[in-house]
């Protein structure tokens, strides 16, 4: 009598090949939930890098401040179910409201807006972190000794490892004080918060910011415009700094300041339509919106080596009009290393732009809710898998 064929006699080659063909990263989590032996296949790093040049992760949706607590969009994109609505009515009761700052692999950084208000309670955290699938959140207080400083923006970190969870983060708080001697003049810090499974082990310190050649740079908040992290590094616009952005390293904090392609950022409404992003190969890239042509810049080594480097224009695409017949002064309103997203000044509706392909995408939902700034939320990847 013949022996009964089932899916765990299929080659690890041929399962790779169907594995393979799956449409987003949700799905291939699934399948990896199926079995041991096909979880195994997809836990492989080497399969996990093929999946990725193939499909790279696309977002569940964004967060948007647009109500207390921030309402999730979810994407358009095919094989991510709309009903995958992470709603935040877990996060802890304040006076205020709570505001999203950063998104990182799963997880979300929110802010206490009005944490210094007359109604706020001595014991309101001032930050949290949340993992919104699994209903998780940890609140954040910030130390007292950080007042009096001009703060240039909060972000979400990996934690020691390259994986970040709700036992394995950072927060760092990036800082401006006046330098001595020299007032309007400022000295870039930052102060930066350990999470750890044990309640003990969570502290904030800060950090020295070791400065790479020499920096002079305003002291006040309206002189910069924070345009995105790329290659582990966070990025300003220098409002009127001639071409230059400040730039801080993720795990060192060191700063510097860098040349970013030559368009203009004269006032605060030019950076809203400037954005630093990375990609797969590890280029570093800039995106700039103007008249509604949107151009893609590539840093890239000049001729001749010494290792200089240049920016290229790579690639230009001319948005399409809105509903209303004109797109108007259109921003950027979130950024990712595969894509865009970009809404009218004075409008409800908003499309991403696939910086590969060059394709416009609307997202339709997001046609209810009033508020510009996007947060992307996505899974973590690669997924953490056990085989």
């Amino acid at each position: 009598m013949a022996s009964t064929t089932t899916v765990h006699d299929i080659p690890d080659h041929v399962l790779e090949l169907a594995l393979l063909r799956l449409v987003s990263p949700v799905c291939l989590v699934r399948a990896a939930s199926a079995c041991k032996p096909w979880c195994r296949v997809v836990a492989d790093a080497g399969f996990l890098a093929r999946f990725r040049l193939l499909r790279v992760p696309r977002i569940l949706g964004l967060c948007l401040n647009c109500s207390n607590p921030p309402v999730f969009v979810p994407s358009p994109a095919p094989g991510i179910p709309v009903s995958q609505s992470f709603s935040l009515d877990f996060l802890p009761e304040v006076p205020g409201t709570w505001e999203t700052v950063d998104s990182r692999d799963g997880l979300l950084l929110l802010r206490n807006r009005d944490r210094n208000s007359s109604w706020s309670r001595r014991s309101d955290p001032d930050l949290v972190v949340c993992e919104p699938k699994a209903r998780r959140c940890q609140a954040i207080s910030l130390r007292d000794r950080l007042s009096g400083r001009i703060c240039l923006g909060v972000f979400l970190l990996r934690g020691g490892t390259t994986t970040i969870s709700m036992s394995n983060f950072r927060v760092i708080v990036v800082l401006l004080r006046e330098r001595m001697l020299a007032r309007r003049h400022g000295v870039p810090e930052a102060c930066v918060y350990q999470a750890s499974t044990s309640t003990s082990n969570r502290h904030w310190s800060y950090v020295s910011c070791a400065w790479k050649g020499n920096i002079d740079i305003p002291c006040a908040t309206a002189a910069f415009y924070f345009v995105g992290r790329a290659g582990g590094s966070l990025y300003w616009a220098i409002i009127g700094g001639a071409g230059a952005a400040l730039v801080l390293d993720e795990a060192t904090a060191a700063v510097s300041l860098e040349a970013v392609p030559a368009v203009s950022i004269g006032w605060r409404e030019e950076a809203l339509c400037f954005r630093v992003i990375g990609g797969e190969d590890g280029t570093l890239r800039a995106v700039h919106l103007s008249e509604n042509n949107l151009r893609v810049f590539a840093r890239q080594l000049k001729g001749g080596g010494g290792g200089a480097t240049e920016w290229v224009l790579q690639k230009l695409l001319r948005l399409p009009r809105g509903t209303d017949g004109f797109l108007g002064r259109a921003m950027i309103v979130a950024e990712h290393d595969e894509y865009v997203l970009v809404a009218p000044r004075h409008g409800r509706w908003l499309f991403s732009v696939d910086l590969k392909t060059m394709t416009v995408e609307r997202f339709r939902e997001r046609n209810k809710y009033e508020e510009p700034a996007a947060y992307p939320y996505g899974l973590p990847w690669p997924p953490t898998l056990k085989a």
